[in-house]
């Protein structure tokens, strides 16, 4: 099965798994680096910048995929929270599970959904930080944070 979740938030609006550590750490990597590069390419392709990761969405990234693969459920983390830690104007996060490759995720998943499409190619955005991690039952569990600052 496969699940999508997409929520975005602006500033002015509101004032696991069985294989070694190693392994999974790499699988992570290449999960993450498609899914960036996917979602850059279907952004250039309707002529916007591409998205640059940065340390703190990243870290947010990480921390929302960490916490679905432990619960193996989705859901989205409080971007008001990252939207003040990150020091941004605006924050979106879409959220999956269930899809087999980063490619998958963008390209099958969240281009598919108008609001996850409207995530990616929301033109203010210009950071991203993406994060994928494996629950026990063997599903990605992923999550896409974008921001703007100022």
């Amino acid at each position: 099965m496969r699940r999508l979740a997409a929520l975005t938030l602006t500033a002015a609006v509101l004032v696991g798994g069985a294989t070694a550590p190693a392994e999974a750490g790499r699988a992570e990597s290449t999960y993450q680096r498609q899914a960036v590069k996917a979602t850059n390419a279907a952004r250039t392709a309707q002529g916007l910048k591409p998205l640059r990761t940065t340390d703190c969405l990243q870290r947010a990234a990480v921390r929302q995929a960490r916490l679905m693969a432990q619960r193996e459920e989705m859901f989205h983390q409080d971007i008001g929270a990252v939207l003040a830690d990150c020091g941004l104007s605006t924050v979106g996060e879409n959220v999956a599970y269930g899809y087999p490759s980063g490619r998958s995720v963008v390209r099958d998943g969240w281009m598919e959904s108008e609001g996850h499409r409207a995530n990616i190619l929301n033109g203010a955005f210009r950071l991203i930080g993406l994060a994928a991690r494996k629950g026990h039952d063997g599903r990605w569990y992923v999550a896409q944070v974008f921001g703007a600052k100022g």
